[in-house]
């Protein structure tokens, strides 16, 4: 009966041990060819400076972050940021794939806000 019961015990161990597997292989898939080509580039600036800016009803500009230039899209409501979107992020002439967080983006708005005429 033990020699049975051995059995049933490492195979529910077995099973646990294969669902957890295909539980973080579910949550961390693997890279697209794209990826592996152009890694994410996480951007995080002490300063962002606003280069350039052109209104007509929604307004585009150039940020410079450090050795990037990101290009965005937005639209100021009563002296604050109502949306925006990055369109490109550019380091040395060249697009990168980048990952901008909302604290970073927070920064952005904060000198799109400060450089608004």
């Amino acid at each position: 009966m033990t020699n049975k019961s051995n059995i049933l015990k490492s195979a529910f161990i077995a099973a646990l041990i294969s669902t957890g597997l295909v539980a973080a292989y579910a949550f961390h898939p693997a890279k697209t060819s794209i990826e592996l080509e152009e890694p994410q580039v996480n951007i995080a600036a002490q300063q962002y400076e606003v280069k350039s800016v052109n209104c007509n009803q929604v307004c585009a500009a150039t940020v410079k972050a450090d050795e990037y230039s990101i290009y965005v899209e937005y639209a100021l409501d009563d002296g604050s940021v109502e949306f925006l979107d990055i369109l490109n992020v550019v380091r040395h002439g060249k697009t990168v794939n980048a990952h901008i967080d909302r604290y970073e983006i927070e920064k952005i708005n904060a000198a799109i806000v400060g450089g608004a005429e």
